[in-house]
């Protein structure tokens, strides 16, 4: 069998090819003219959001908010291929009021007084003079930051792209992603404004292996400063000698074993099941609703589930989310016992939830809903081992169907264990399947030592961001070849 480089990489989801192919191609979205400074922004726009309001609320509208954000998106990739760099950003402006049917809302990607004046008058035709109102203190000033130019980027991802390679090392590349996002919050009584850098560093190492390729990236994702962590020698190490591994030909011997679930795999789970089960949104199935009642009983008690934006750096943390509410940690699971949904304000006004501070919007300005920003998977206290079974690493994707409770977890590798050690056994493309409450009541134990996920996604075209903190998790699954 042939291969063409451009449809392997493509067909492996590497982000940093598909990053550098899109632009080769002449893909990558043309820039528009450079956004105003944000500190220049905020003194401007900070009255127009404050009059939209004051209107919104003098046209009878009990509640009304304001959401502006102004965002842009610099990759920086390096490969065999070359080297390139994509921009792109955007600016809206989100009008929301409560009516006596719900929520009606308007969206402009006119940052502009004319822009937000029409978004007031598609909510609220009439309205003319302010009302009087109080929006609290002022937020601080937003602090300025330079923007890196193309070179500088690219100096930053060649530092990890370019090391010595085994002749098997048929593609290798660096990938540095950077999100700028500013968004302002106003409404009666409450006003703030926040500014989070986003940042994921990424390296891909690809070798063959007989007659496939074999892929491995590693990862950091943070918010911060763009030089606050890098990927050390050790994990650039680790993604290549993982692509180097030689998968163990013939059958997988299908069943239930024994396993430990790596961090990356972990996460992918639990990240699947919350969005899946644990949100306000999902409590709207009835099957949902009267399986995960408050206290009952989901997962094993070595699981501990919270989701706190407020850690520092989390890379799907925020000040407040897209309705205005502060951030805030929310316990989920408690010792394998349901204690809380994410929900946003229209879950907990529908009595689907206690407290509301997870409405969020993809790109800050799509439909809001409920999502997680950065799950906390509680560590355990000792070091765990197992004697017989697999360890499962690389988590590629998971599905939870609400329904039936049926999961499936991809898995990119499976290492074989006896008597607690490595046999060189390595399983490719294996997933771990079955119900989840089963799964996860079969989970006896946390590692103390955790890892994070940081993961972007796109709806619609507009970003969402969240990470996931995991240990190595011991128990028992049902594992197969993947289908």
């Amino acid at each position: 069998m042939t291969w063409n480089r451009r449809e392997v990489l493509g067909g492996l989801g590497v982000a940093s090819a598909r990053a550098l192919l899109w632009a080769f191609a002449g893909c990558a979205p043309k820039q528009r003219t450079a956004l105003r400074p944000i500190a220049e922004t905020a003194t401007e726009l900070r009255p127009w959001l404050h009059d939209a309001v004051a209107k919104l609320h003098a046209a009878g509208f009990a509640r009304a908010h304001a959401l502006a954000v102004q965002r842009s998106r610099a990759t920086a990739a390096v490969d065999v291929l070359g080297a390139g760099v994509s921009r792109e950003r955007a600016e809206a402006v989100v009008l929301s009021v409560d009516t006596a049917h719900g929520m009606r809302e308007h969206v402009t990607s006119e940052l502009t007084e004319s822009g937000i004046a029409a978004a007031v008058r598609a909510l609220a035709p009439k309205a003319v003079a302010p009302a009087a109102i109080d929006f609290g203190p002022a937020p601080a000033p937003i602090a300025a930051l330079p923007e890196l130019r193309d070179a500088a980027l690219l100096d930053r991802v060649a530092d990890i792209e370019h090391r010595e390679l085994p002749s098997r090392i048929v593609y290798a590349a660096g990938l540095l992603d950077v999100d700028d996002v500013t968004v302002w919050s106003v409404e009666r009584g409450r006003e703030r404004v926040h500014r989070a850098l986003r940042v994921r560093r990424a390296v891909t190492r690809v070798a063959w292996d007989r007659e496939r390729p074999s892929a491995i990236e590693v990862a950091r994702a943070w918010t911060g400063g763009i030089d606050d962590h890098v990927l050390d020698d050790d994990q650039i190490s680790y993604a290549r000698d993982t692509a180097l591994q030689v998968m163990t030909p013939g059958a997988f011997p299908a069943g239930t074993h024994p396993i430990v679930l790596s961090p990356s795999v972990a996460a992918t789970l639990i990240d699947a099941a919350v969005r899946a089960l644990l949100t306000s949104r999902a409590a709207l199935r009835p099957e949902v609703a009267a399986r995960l009642a408050a206290g009952a009983s989901v997962a094993s008690p070595a699981i501990t589930l919270v989701d706190d934006p407020t850690a520092p750096g989390a890379y799907g943390g925020f000040a407040f989310d897209d309705e205005g509410v502060p951030a805030a940690p929310q316990t989920l699971v408690d010792h394998g016992h349901v204690v809380g949904r994410l929900a946003d304000r229209a879950g907990v006004a529908g009595g689907l939830a206690a407290i509301a501070g997870r409405g969020r919007r993809p790109g800050h300005a799509g439909p809001v809903e409920p999502m997680p920003s950065h799950l906390r998977l509680a560590p355990g206290a000792t070091a765990i081992a197992l004697a017989d079974g697999y360890q499962l690493e690389g988590g590629r994707g998971a599905t939870v169907d609400p329904a039936s409770d049926h999961a499936v977890v991809s898995v990119s590798r499976a290492l074989e264990l006896a008597a607690g050690k490595p046999t060189g056994r390595v399983y490719a493309d294996v997933e771990l399947v079955g119900e989840l409450g089963p799964l996860l009541a079969a989970i006896t134990e946390a590692s103390p030592d955790t890892r994070t996920q940081g993961i972007r996604d796109e709806r619609d075209g507009l970003p969402c961001w969240r990470s996931i903190e995991a240990p190595y998790l011991r128990g028992t699954g049902t594992l197969r070849e993947r289908s």
